[in-house]
């Protein structure tokens, strides 16, 4: 089983059943070696290559120049996010997770091994929320099973595969303040080109982020329980 990661705002949309699919960035991208496999070849035509078969190369299947996602279809992946400890019981190792997607209204409860149990005190001796990177197996509360994986120029995301991202259908707002304050959008892709962007490390924007077009994997998937 393999960690995914989402901010909170994603997952309150899986949590709606808004989302399905997500776009990780492709490392690295294709784009400066194959051009440069060209140039090497002395014929500079890069420009000339269709999307198909830069594709291909991406996902290996030709010369097998290729790049291979982390996830693969049928993979049970649980989802890190952002959380914290309520409580922990050292009489029966049983400790109580919050999630900030939903606060204090559902708990989780797991028993955990002795040894599980002294690895996470330092948790539950933190103040306030804890990042998702650092969110241990034991207190995912949500599993998706991928069910498709393609590789894409992330500008050529359809309106459909916008909704599927968790963009809301009519106002096209996910509710980010940091984002997109209050703004609404009247188009599907602008509301997902301003979150895309809200998510790309600001030195990085030149290379990943909506104007760059680089090429991402889209990972689709389906909530299920945790034994799949």
């Amino acid at each position: 089983m393999k960690p995914i990661l989402f901010n909170t705002e994603m997952v309150k949309a899986i949590l709606e059943d808004r989302k399905t699919s997500t776009r990780r960035i492709i490392k690295p991208q294709p784009r400066y070696e194959l051009r440069q496999r060209e140039i090497d070849k002395g014929t500079n035509r890069w420009n000339e290559y269709g999307k198909e078969k830069v594709l291909d190369k991406i996902t290996g299947s030709t010369w097998g120049y290729g790049r291979i996602c982390r996830y693969q279809v049928g993979d049970i992946l649980y989802v890190r996010e952002t959380w914290m400890i309520q409580s922990m019981s050292n009489f029966d190792k049983r400790i109580k997770f919050m999630y900030r997607a939903q606060g204090n209204k559902d708990l989780e409860i797991r028993h955990v091994s002795d040894e599980r149990y002294e690895k996470l005190l330092k948790y539950g001796c933190k103040n306030g929320w804890q990042p998702s990177l650092f969110m241990p197996r034991e207190a995912a509360r949500i599993f998706l099973k991928v069910t498709d994986i393609k590789a894409q120029r992330l500008q050529d995301i359809t309106e459909r595969e916008v909704l599927k991202e968790g963009i809301r259908r009519y106002h096209f707002n996910m509710n980010m303040p940091d984002a997109y304050g209050d703004k609404l959008y009247t188009d599907p892709k602008v509301a997902f080109q301003t979150l895309w962007n809200s998510t790309v490390n600001k030195k990085d924007i030149d290379v990943y982020g909506w104007d760059a077009d680089p090429y991402v994997w889209v990972i689709e998937f389906q909530r299920v329980d945790k034994e799949g």
